[in-house]
């Protein structure tokens, strides 16, 4: 796909946006409301903004968010199309050059938009173009900051996927920036892999997906602000039995990616890396689910510990299962992952546990 040229390239294109950037959103009119405005304070302005309302008690309106920028379209849902679906709806109707999706919580940089542009430009209209983020504490107010230097990277799919890990580097998954007809056609959007109707993991398998393009770039700057709040799913989800049924999924549907003539040289090192990511990921779920149900808090440990390592043992067994590598080093690895998890349980729940006591 190297060597796209687009139809609108700057400001003030005459035939079609160059980026679209789709918003689903579910009853928060605050925090949507700071979302379109820092897309509106972008120093880039060739763009248009699909929001994705799913929340079907309500029919929204920019009138209620008070904005009249024509560059926003609502599109109210008929039925409810859970996060997944309505994301994937949001793509189907994107008529830029590159799109991404913005979650409804999140915020951009003020030179986001045009620091990618520049990028894309620069690297030749790559398909994919991810950048690094950075999170906003619950009690933090949103400071904009520019952006400068921009140091970038250029891979081949298979490179990409070698080289992020859970631990490195910051990447900001399906709101990374791409070529809207490759992503159609090469990636398909976001999956679900449970009955939840937040997209358990799907992130992961998308970012493994995307090891499929020829060309990925990744912008080491922070463009993209993440916030933590409450009512995040991340925070306040307590569906522990989804979170295991998608890990067990993504595991299954990674594989079969992970298959591809181009990835198979480096099939059970890239299998094992989602397998660490779900293992950690459970272990905060866990933490946060056994912490609130209030019970004692030596039984809350207990339990906590417990699920983990049953959870940790049916991942690697399923691991083992999918043809992945049983040697010493991977024994070593699923060992070292289970005592970082070890540590990451007792860490929050001894802080939620000193938490309750403060508030008392």
């Amino acid at each position: 796909m190297t060597g796209f040229t687009p139809l609108g390239s700057g400001n003030g294109s005459v035939s079609q946006p160059f980026f679209t950037i789709g918003i689903p959103t579910y009853n928060r009119h605050g925090m949507l409301q700071e979302a379109l405005a820092s897309v509106l304070a972008q120093t880039f302005t060739d763009f248009e903004v699909i929001v994705g309302n799913d929340y079907t008690a309500e029919v929204l309106t920019c009138e209620m968010l008070g904005i009249t920028d024509s560059r926003i379209r609502i599109i109210n849902n008929p039925r409810n199309l859970r996060e997944v679906g309505n994301m994937n709806a949001l793509l189907d109707r994107a008529t830029g050059n590159y799109f991404t999706w913005l979650f409804d919580d999140d915020l951009y940089e003020p030179d986001f938009l045009q620091t990618a542009h520049d990028c894309l430009v620069k690297s030749g209209f790559p398909p994919a173009l991810f950048s690094s983020f950075r999170m906003l504490k619950p009690s933090e107010r949103f400071q904009p900051r520019r952006i400068n230097n921009v140091a970038t990277l250029n891979f081949t799919g298979r490179g990409f996927l070698d080289w992020y890990s859970d631990r490195r580097p910051k990447i900001t998954s399906t709101c990374g920036l791409f070529h809207t007809a490759t992503l159609r056609k090469m990636v398909g959007g976001v999956e679900e892999m449970c009955s939840s109707a937040i997209g358990f993991h799907c992130e992961y398998l998308f970012l493994v997906r995307c090891a499929l393009l020829d060309t990925i770039v990744y912008m080491d700057v922070p463009c993209y602000v993440f916030r933590r709040h409450g009512d995040s799913a991340s925070e306040s989800n307590q569906d522990l039995e989804n979170y295991r049924v998608a890990g067990q999924e993504l595991l299954k549907r990674c594989s079969d990616v992970l298959h591809h003539p181009t990835l198979m040289a480096t099939y059970s090192r890239n299998l094992l890396k989602i397998a660490r990511i779900h293992i950690i990921t459970y272990a905060y779920s866990t933490a946060r689910f056994e912490f609130a149900q209030k019970k004692s808090l030596v039984g809350t440990f207990y339990r906590a510990m417990s699920n983990h390592g049953n959870e940790a043992s049916h991942t690697r067994a399923l691991y083992a299962r999918l043809g992945g590598d049983t040697g010493f080093r991977t024994s070593f690895a699923f060992l070292r992952v289970r005592m970082y998890c070890w540590y990451v349980i007792v860490r929050l729940l001894t802080h939620f546990a000193n938490g309750r006591v403060r508030h008392r």
